[in-house]
């Protein structure tokens, strides 16, 4: 019993704050191709301009693509939100069909989706995280 009252506790503290439509979000996808597929995705993602049309949708903090060292096969997509708003923006966007259009071309698969509130105000990249010093010595 105590187990399952943990579990719902757990459960209401991870749900609550996705209920605020003004909460920054952070999505973290994880895609993985065969043969360089990934590394060609981005490559055209970036010289086609279609990350740079995500860029500008309004309310992209960020969107930044990382390669994982142990996994010449994968690529992590990091993109940031001002809110749901924001990202519902970017969902029927012709840029997101684009995008989408593009990893079915490369073959894209097995991707993992974690979507995260951060506790701290929104701040776009570059800028230096809350607290910090601007100077640094």
């Amino acid at each position: 019993m105590k187990t399952k009252l943990f579990f719902l506790f757990a459960l209401a503290l991870f749900l609550l704050p996705s209920l605020n439509s003004n909460a920054q979000l952070v999505i973290n996808i994880r895609y993985t191709g065969e043969n360089g597929a990934a590394r060609k995705y981005v490559e055209e993602m970036e010289s086609s301009g279609i990350a740079d049309r995500i860029r500008a949708v309004e309310g992209c903090i960020g969107y930044e693509y990382f390669f994982p060292a142990a996994d010449p096969e994968g690529v992590l997509l990091i993109d940031t939100w001002e809110d749901q708003a924001a990202l519902n923006r970017y969902h029927s966007s012709p840029a997101m069909q684009e995008a989408a259009a593009l990893r079915e071309k490369y073959g894209l698969s097995g991707r993992t989706v974690r979507m995260f509130t951060p506790l701290a105000p929104p701040q776009r990249q570059g800028e230096p995280i809350q607290g910090q010093d601007r100077q640094r010595r």
